[in-house]
């Protein structure tokens, strides 16, 4: 897991150069007419679920930089109360599709019990609402040979 973990800090630390090098290379680069928003800044609520076992109330923060219209990279942090009463903090990187994302990267969960690394995949459908997006979100956390889902919805501000 830990070399997981080197190896997707050090792709997304590369990522962003690589996906503005290939847009502005096939002629996609959109960075003078700034069709898309570059910033977008959230607010997640959610459930934290480990199978039946355990539960918690998830609470979060989520800000994605956009160096291309379909490739961004994020940071999230949030606390998850109940069973769980852990912080998590992930660097995804993102795909844009349309109104879907896809996203995956390294974390920590920082709980009672010390820190543990996980990997974070999710997908999420955003609804515009005047300035606002509105995504429903599905992520599952890989962390020590477990998973937990984690269900919600982001109310963001792209800017």
């Amino acid at each position: 897991m830990q070399r997981l973990i080197s190896v997707g800090l050090a792709a997304l630390l590369t990522a962003p150069g690589v996906f503005v090098a290939a847009e502005e290379h096939s002629g996609e680069s959109h960075h003078g007419s700034h069709r898309f928003p570059h910033h977008t800044l959230g607010v997640f609520i959610g459930d934290t679920t480990e199978g039946r076992r355990e539960e918690g109330l998830t609470l979060g923060l989520e800000y994605e930089y956009r160096a291309t219209e379909r490739w961004g990279i994020g940071a999230i942090a949030e606390h998850v109360w109940g069973d769980f009463n852990t912080n998590v903090y992930v660097v995804p990187a993102a795909f844009h599709a349309g109104p879907w994302k896809l996203y995956a990267g390294p974390g920590i969960e920082d709980g009672e019990h010390g820190s543990e690394t996980l990997f974070r995949v999710g997908i999420e459908y955003g609804f515009h609402a005047g300035a606002y997006e509105i995504s429903p979100q599905v992520d599952v956390d890989f962390v020590d040979n477990e998973e937990l889902f984690i269900f919600g919805v982001v109310i963001a501000r792209p800017f």
